[in-house]
């Protein structure tokens, strides 16, 4: 294989990795990739960075599936330059599965019949999936749940059953700021290991690492969670009103 060369403009860069050069331009600009040199005006010149993070991001995108926020997190930091040795990673979530089972079954459940079970309408499943409280996977032409989702759905079903319903101001939409806060605390928690840990472990050692660290998450959400609405309950209790602009807050 012939040594990548230093300096090349646009067009070869296209030509080399595949990449249209609107498609490079908005990588630039959302930080996925590094500014090309400029020596002078309307002259930039990318080198081998350029071609290995272009290469890099086809390979997240293709085998992967990840969204380009999260290939961003993995492969730039704040200075644009990649994140050393966190390729050792990829792969991280075949591993973690097992991990996180304790020995409970991880197959699939067709997702027509966990929505039967749980007593929920198909569009009120679908409502939850729109707002990524659940994903719904496509395998082979049909739609499934992995073991976690199917269970969230069934808990959202027992939920309305136990009185959380219309009838009483509740709806799929009042669990949106559930997963709207639980996907900013995921993002945030794989960021921070794949910048603190991305260099310095092997893919298995990572993982049982990332196990325990979800397991403790595990038992710390539920218990803050509780906490804070005693405390929240004791408030109201004590004044008689509770912070109606709180909700405008955050």
């Amino acid at each position: 294989m012939s040594p990548q060369k230093t300096s090349m403009k646009m067009k070869e860069l296209e030509r080399v990795t595949g990449v249209g050069r609107e498609t490079i331009r908005y990588y630039i600009r959302e930080g996925l990739l590094p500014e090309p040199d400029r020596p002078k005006r309307n002259v930039a010149h990318y080198g081998p960075v350029h071609v290995n993070r272009l290469n890099l991001i086809k390979r997240l995108q293709a085998e992967r599936h990840l969204p380009l926020h999260l290939i961003k997190t993995i492969v730039a930091s704040e200075t644009a330059n990649p994140v050393s040795g966190f390729e050792a990673l990829i792969g991280l979530e075949d591993r973690l599965g097992p991990l996180l089972s304790e020995g409970r079954s991880l197959g699939p459940r067709r997702f027509s019949e966990v929505v039967a079970g749980s007593g929920l309408a198909v569009e009120e499943a679908r409502q939850l999936a729109d707002m990524s409280f659940i994903t719904i996977d496509n395998l082979n032409g049909e739609e499934w749940l992995n073991q976690r989702n199917a269970r969230l759905l069934e808990i959202i079903g027992e939920m309305t059953a136990r009185g959380y319903a219309g009838q009483v101001g509740y709806s799929m939409e009042t669990y949106r700021p559930h997963a709207d806060l639980v996907q900013v605390l995921a993002h945030r928690a794989v960021a921070d290991f794949y910048r603190n840990l991305g260099s310095s472990m092997t893919t298995e050692e990572a993982a049982k690492m990332a196990a325990d660290g979800i397991k403790g998450v595990n038992e710390i959400l539920p218990l803050l969670f509780m906490e804070m609405i005693v405390r929240e309950v004791e408030k109201v209790s004590q004044t008689g009103s509770f912070d109606a602009d709180f909700e405008e807050k955050i």
